[in-house]
């Protein structure tokens, strides 16, 4: 066996956590599979795996060397995708990662269309809301509510999306309705926390209301905000079931911040594989319904 099918067989023994699954799928014996590895780390000189009769793991060498041949073989799998004639149709892995709600709360329920048009694509999804190096993880589509400024990366702007100020009819009979940002200083809000409680931006300038609830769930934040916990700044598209069925109501109207922008990000070499390209004309498609005015 050559190098790229050697460190095919670690990457399915890792991602399998068991040698006897990895031969199976692999179509081979457990005992070759071990000797496959055994091979390897001979080659490389040193130990890739832990091994006992109950567990399997990565030491510190074998978990870099399997971050790196993931990558290897993900720009090997495009290599093939983008210059194969007989790979025109999408196929293959597509690694998306995505603020959290716009995976929980667009993506992950429209992805089922997404699967069937294109079957033989397989999509991880990783939901986050910290930057990360979308190369260095092998990431394809990153997807954030900002562009980021790097040479290897190809921004693409997706959609725009309208944030606004909510309350619930049971907090507005309470405290009544702000009707400029000034009122916010006699108000409660159930705030963002991102190391600390978020200021509430304004089409003008910032404000940090009182906040008597502050987390890092937006669906938490929703059902405070429900409750009548307090003033609540979100995404329209992220409470559009509760503005619908008038739990949660819109105030200080005009004086929201402009919408925020969400952009695809990629990197040039993965621009021209169909998996990526027929991706990000489906989230064009797939986000227009939410998408700001």
């Amino acid at each position: 066996m050559d190098g790229f099918a050697d460190i095919g067989v670690f990457t399915r023994v890792v991602d399998a956590q068991s040698f006897t699954q990895a031969a199976a799928s692999l179509g081979i014996t457990p005992s070759g599979v071990s000797r496959i590895i055994s091979r390897l780390e001979r080659r490389l000189g040193t130990r890739l795996l832990q091994r006992t009769t109950r567990s399997l793991s990565l030491t510190d060498d074998g978990a870099a060397y399997y971050e790196r041949c993931k990558r290897i073989l993900v720009e090997l799998e495009d290599a093939e995708s983008t210059l194969s004639s007989s790979q025109r149709e999408p196929r293959g892995r597509l690694r998306v990662d995505a603020p959290i709600v716009v995976g929980q709360k667009l993506l992950a329920p429209a992805m089922p269309a997404f699967l069937a048009r294109y079957p033989a694509v397989t999509v991880e999804l990783s939901v986050r809301d910290h930057m990360i190096d979308p190369v260095a993880e092998g990431v394809d589509v990153t997807l954030r509510m900002a562009s980021l400024r790097d040479s290897e990366l190809v921004s693409r702007l997706i959609a725009k999306y309208r944030m606004v100020f909510v309350g619930a009819p049971k907090y507005f009979a309470k405290y009544g309705r702000p009707k400029h940002p000034r009122d916010l200083d006699k108000h409660h809000a159930v705030a963002f926390w991102q190391g600390g409680p978020r200021p509430w931006l304004l089409k003008d300038g910032e404000v940090s209301p009182k906040a008597q609830l502050v987390t890092n769930s937006g669906d938490a934040q929703v059902a405070a905000a429900v409750a009548g916990v307090g003033l609540l700044r979100m995404f329209e598209f992220y409470i559009r079931d509760e503005l619908a069925r008038g739990k949660l109501e819109i105030v200080l109207a005009g004086y929201e911040p402009p919408p925020r922008a969400l952009h695809a990000l990629y990197a040039k070499h993965r621009a021209g594989t169909p998996k990526v390209r027929v991706f990000l004309d489906w989230l064009e498609d797939v986000l227009a319904t939410s998408r700001s005015a």
